[in-house]
């Protein structure tokens, strides 16, 4: 815990000396706000690693001081204090962000469970996240183009409902992580999230794998299995390419939606289960309902709230924020950096398998390059190609320049984003797949305008 930072805010001075006494016990630095606006203006001005919040305080009390804290530090993690039995108190705090809460009269080593708990995991509000490939760790959805912050926007709304989601996009865009970006965000984070790809599967075989069956439904059943409706009880279930589903399962799929319940293979007796469905298909839904392939009923259905991942060819303001991100994921422990001439080149490819496919080429530039800069030489063929050509004039919001370098690139980024996003600095951290903290030394560090 050294050289981590809490910000205490309580009212009653012995109440707050107590409680950063405890932290400072495990190695904090403790800072003090004696009532909610103090909170909002300590903990905005100057973000704390964690902030203890009672809830009854003069002024602004816990529950207002949170609404505006977790507006600006959605990340920041929360522990609320709250007097004895005031659970409806702690319950709203919950909602509105809180990580966890704390009873009066505070057990000090609950106190610093909890504190070492929350600063050594992920919270249960991450940021969004957007999969590069299908075993890999969620990577953050960057991106400064109006179609990702529209997409970011409607998975923080969807994800507070209890409505299906169908989410449309190329391969290779991320459709899975949006997925699991809706179920982090919502109230279901900490139920199952089961995945199935409906493409993968045979089709004699997608049935059993759906909805589980019965000893003796079929040669081989030696006994009950359940499937991935049933393992999925309790949280969300993602079926990816759902368009590519036969008939009659489109048929029990429609069932599920309208009725929560389902038999298994060789079964009778109706199997219930509490499930958020998010499908996702690399096809246009009305193509495929024209040519019979796909349910009219069934869509509707699943896209109560539809978003579309647009590919990253139609959108090349992302493409270095996005490589810029995935170089950090990729070699956290360096500085890799990308010469002005792969930049460019990256910027002018179409990249037909997405950011699956940005993700590989830089896995496999870094691989070439070691600790030194990417070159053209690092790339693969069709790459090298683009930065032997020469470089056509720039087009609107690609940020890139002959002969600059990726710092300048950075610099007129981030800028660019502020100005966008009306110099909210929250959001264009996101936007660009920074924390906030590392977007704040950015600003500083290039003399940047938030506006």
């Amino acid at each position: 815990m050294k050289g981590r930072t809490a910000l205490v805010a309580d009212d009653e001075a012995a109440h707050r000396r107590m409680l950063g006494a405890a932290l400072e016990g495990i190695g904090m630095q403790c800072r003090y706000a004696v009532d909610g606006e103090e909170a909002v203006r300590e903990a905005i001005g100057s973000p704390p690693d964690l902030l203890v919040l009672d809830l009854r305080m003069p002024r602004l009390d816990g529950i207002g001081a949170l609404r505006k804290i977790h507006d600006v530090l959605p990340e920041l993690p929360v522990v609320v204090v709250t007097a004895h039995g005031d659970v409806r108190a702690a319950v709203e705090a919950m909602k509105l962000g809180a990580r966890d809460f704390l009873e009066k009269p505070i057990d000090i080593e609950e106190l610093r469970a909890v504190a070492l708990d929350l600063l050594d995991r992920p919270g249960p509000f991450p940021r969004v996240a957007l999969s590069v490939g299908e075993e890999d760790e969620p990577r953050s959805l960057v991106g400064i183009s109006p179609s990702m912050r529209q997409a970011r926007e409607t998975i923080r709304l969807a994800a507070r409902s209890a409505a299906t989601v169908l989410v449309r996009g190329e391969s290779g865009t991320g459709k899975e992580v949006v997925a699991r970006a809706i179920h982090d965000l919502s109230v279901r984070r900490d139920g199952p999230f089961v995945a199935m790809n409906c493409a993968a599967v045979a089709e004699g075989v997608l049935e059993s794998e759906l909805f589980g069956h019965e000893k003796g439904s079929f040669t081989g059943a030696e006994a009950r299995r359940r499937g991935r409706f049933e393992l999925a009880d309790g949280g969300t279930i993602f079926l990816d390419e759902v368009a590519e589903m036969q008939p009659h399962l489109q048929a029990k799929l429609l069932r599920v939606l309208q009725e929560r319940c389902f038999e298994r293979v060789g079964g009778v007796v109706p199997v219930r289960t509490d499930i958020r469905v998010v499908a996702a298909t690399n096809r246009i839904p009305t193509d495929e309902i024209a040519a019979g392939r796909l349910r009219e009923d069934l869509y509707y259905r699943l896209a109560v709230v539809e978003i579309v991942l647009p590919p990253l060819r139609e959108r090349r303001e992302d493409v270095l924020p996005t490589a810029q991100h995935l170089l950090r994921r990729l070699k956290p422990e360096g500085d890799p950096r990308l010469s002005a001439q792969v930049s460019s080149a990256l910027t002018r490819h179409d990249w037909p398998g997405n950011v699956r496919e940005l993700a590989n080429v830089l896995e496999r530039a870094l691989l070439f390059a070691g600790d030194g800069e990417i070159r053209a030489e690092h790339l693969p063929p069709a790459l090298r190609d683009l930065c032997a050509q020469q470089e056509p004039e720039p087009s609107a919001g690609t940020g890139v320049r002959a002969g600059v370098l990726l710092e300048d690139v950075e610099r007129d980024l981030i800028q660019k984003t502020l100005a966008a996003l009306g110099g909210n600095r929250t959001r264009t951290a996101e936007a660009l797949g920074l924390s906030r903290r590392a977007l704040l030394y950015k600003i500083k560090r290039f003399g940047l305008r938030d506006g």
